[in-house]
């Protein structure tokens, strides 16, 4: 079944019902999930979403993982939208309030790292990708890639990820996908499969 045209998933988000469990007395933060509805990728064109490979760094708890462009919440962002925006200019140099249309946005997510919650929020944000993106990752992602939609609907990137939680002797087995070499799991993997 193909990915339903930008309107159909305007007005699904828009009748999307709220997390009962979302605390907006935690920390906040917002990620960007712009598709592109075709583009080309592997000589298959159609929808594709564009995720990057975060750099690896000891602080922080997703290194080195794929993810959304995103982050926490700033005092300078008027909203969760704002910081979607902010984070996708500053990782990947991208500006989608002027290259794409906003959808709407997923209901707020709970993070977890190293096989536990995090008090911190994460709304992803929907994006109908109008002109063609020149990524160019700073210092934050290592590199960024399409993800072609169509395979991921037709299950032909399925993959299960072997996940060792700290202190653990024994490997948890997670849904994911693989990608030309990546693997995308965890949180990304979660909001993809709920978009």
């Amino acid at each position: 079944m193909p990915l339903p045209p930008p309107s159909k998933i305007q007005t699904a988000l828009s009748a999307a019902p709220a997390n009962p469990d979302w605390d907006p007395g935690m920390a906040q933060s917002a990620v960007a999930m712009a598709i592109d509805w075709n583009k080309e990728v592997n000589g298959e064109c159609g929808p594709a979403v564009l995720l990057m490979q975060r750099a690896e760094h000891p602080a922080d708890p997703w290194s080195g993982q794929v993810s959304l462009p995103g982050g926490r919440a700033e005092p300078v962002d008027r909203d969760l939208l704002a910081t979607a925006l902010r984070e996708a200019r500053e990782e990947l140099a991208i500006d989608l309030a002027a290259s794409a249309k906003h959808l709407g946005h997923l209901p707020p997510r709970r993070a977890m790292a190293r096989g536990g919650y995090v008090d911190l929020w994460i709304t992803p944000h929907i994006f109908e990708v109008r002109e063609a993106l020149a990524p160019a990752p700073n210092y934050e992602a290592r590199d960024y890639f399409w993800l072609p939609l169509g395979p991921v609907r037709r299950g032909e990137l399925d993959h299960k990820f072997p996940y060792r939680r700290p202190g653990s002797e024994s490997d948890l087995i997670l849904p994911g996908l693989a990608f030309e070499e990546r693997v995308i799991w965890g949180l990304t993997f979660r909001m993809l499969a709920s978009f």
